[in-house]
């Protein structure tokens, strides 16, 4: 049949598919002649120099031979390839004179083995030499949640111990002693995990390992793939549960920078702390109107604001002074620390029922805060050598200068809304002027300045505010009062009352 149209014979069909390639196995090194031990299946080519009629394959038959056809029979089980080249030479003096014989190994010989315990797929699994246990384990669908990965027993068909894999040692090191290769007959034992030791703090994979008797606390930090480079060695905190007291921990500090390094027991804690301040990058941000913009690093305690704007190369002839920010992150926080924010951040949508004045004013106040951040600074006083507004900076300070606009913008009730040049020492009346003057609906006693640097809106006549490019007058449209709606309405009706005339004349006619 061509195509596997049964179910069995879809998985035979897999399972042949799976089945490795023992004629091109691949292995992790060349095999050494003088170590490789022969046995039953192996795959032999003997070639004896001269006598071309004796190069062929063979194999070690079941009991150990080498059947060389029409010569003769060699025993070659449990020798090395080398030694079994010297006992092949050996024979075929009897019909050569001074053979030049050579043995090389073709095919490597299957072998079986059982899996048992908790794997996947427990039972017998056919392999090669060479091969280790987490290949034949592999093939057996590999752990279950509960399997452990450090006690597990490679026995002989007999029973007998030959050796254990710690297979968690060999995945997170490389060591390949704790990954054994297997032998004919191995019988591999995976038991269920029941000891741990707990390792958290500055190591490269915190997490609760496996314990194994033996295992030091030089063990657990390689099995976490080593120390941090930020980590404290020297007062490396272990907790230690007694048996008689189970749920009481003693604490002791471990110098392991001087050598200490103690046995771990089944529920130990390890703590490896760091230090906070290693390699912290100190760097502020300078964008906008600078010559140089980019990150420049700081020496906390010394470099001062005007520091870094030189280093930028100062500020462009473009730059707003005015404008100009500098933003504090670091020591501001996050809503996410404030308890009494996300208190009043919950009331909100609630204010008229659940906020009082005070609240609310906390809650506006905390949230320009951390949305805004920038540091009162007078840039202009700076720029022209006042130390007082010199400050230092921070880690992750932004320095803002931004371009300058030239304009002031005229919104609202004005008879052309826009735009208008910046008139140095003009006052809102002059730019209201410019903008064609206030509409008949104006509020003129509502006048209002947005300041684009603090978003606050400032009444310029009580507050004598001098305007600024970039800024933003606002007139708001009047509300209407009662005598207005009337007028408004009798217009209308004197206007219905003509059209009306006008229809009835043209009936008439």
């Amino acid at each position: 049949m061509g195509v596997a149209d049964t179910l069995t014979e879809k998985l035979m069909a897999g399972r042949r598919v799976s089945q490795p390639q023992l004629d091109a196995q691949a292995l992790e090194h060349p095999i050494d002649p003088n170590t490789y031990i022969l046995g039953p299946g192996d795959g032999i080519y003997l070639s004896v120099y001269a006598v071309h009629g004796l190069d062929q394959d063979l194999t070690v038959t079941p009991e150990g031979s080498l059947l060389i056809p029409g010569l003769t029979r060699v025993d070659v089980g449990g020798l090395t390839i080398n030694a079994a080249e010297k006992r092949v030479r050996s024979a075929l003096s009897r019909d050569y004179k001074n053979p030049e014989v050579s043995l090389s190994l073709r095919r490597l010989r299957p072998i079986k083995v059982n899996i048992l315990g908790e794997v996947l797929s427990p039972g017998i699994q056919t392999a090669t030499v060479m091969q280790r246990v987490s290949e034949v384990i592999d093939r057996s669908g590999g752990f279950k949640n509960n399997s452990s990965l450090r006690n597990i027993e490679i026995r002989t068909a007999t029973g007998t111990l030959r050796t254990r894999a710690d297979l968690f040692r060999y995945y997170a090191t490389g060591d390949l002693n704790a990954n054994p290769t297997i032998e004919a007959g191995d019988v591999i034992v995976v038991p269920s995990v029941t000891h741990y030791v707990l390792v958290s703090g500055s190591v490269v994979a915190p997490q609760r390992i496996e314990f194994v008797k033996g295992d030091s606390l030089s063990t657990a930090i390689a099995l976490c793939r080593g120390f941090l480079p930020a980590s404290i060695r020297d007062s490396i905190e272990l907790a230690r549960f007694s048996s008689s007291n189970p749920s009481q921990a003693e604490w002791k500090d471990v110098n392991f920078a001087k050598g200490e390094n103690p046995l771990l027991q089944d529920g130990d804690q390890v703590f490896v702390r760091s230090y906070s301040q290693y390699h912290v990058p100190r760097l502020v941000s300078v964008y906008g109107e600078v010559p140089f913009p980019g990150r420049y690093p700081i020496e906390p305690g010394t470099t001062r604001l005007k520091d870094i704007l030189n280093r930028a190369g100062g500020t462009l002839n473009t730059a707003s002074l005015d404008e100009a920010l500098l933003i504090r992150r670091v020591g501001v926080g996050t809503w996410e620390t404030d308890p009494e924010y996300r208190r009043l951040y919950t009331l909100a949508p609630m204010r008229k029922e659940g906020l009082t004045d005070e609240e609310y004013s906390y809650f506006v106040a905390r949230a320009d805060q951390y949305y805004h951040s920038s540091m009162v600074v007078d840039f202009r006083a700076l720029m022209n050598g006042d130390e007082s507004q010199n400050l230092l900076l921070r880690e992750e300070d932004s320095i803002y200068i931004p371009r300058a606009l030239g304009y002031v913008t005229v919104s609202g009730s004005v008879n052309r809304q826009g735009n208008v040049s910046y008139i140095n020492g003009g006052t809102w009346r002059d730019y209201v002027a410019k903008a064609g003057g206030f509409s008949i609906d104006a509020d003129q006693g509502g006048v209002r300045v947005v300041n684009p640097k603090s978003g606050s809106f400032i009444d310029p006549r009580s507050d004598n505010y001098t305007i600024a490019p970039g800024d933003m007058i606002i007139i708001p449209q009047e509300h209407p009062t009662f005598w207005k709606n009337v007028g408004t309405v009798t217009a209308l009706t004197a206007q219905v009352l003509t059209i009306v005339a006008g229809v009835y004349l043209l009936i008439k006619k």
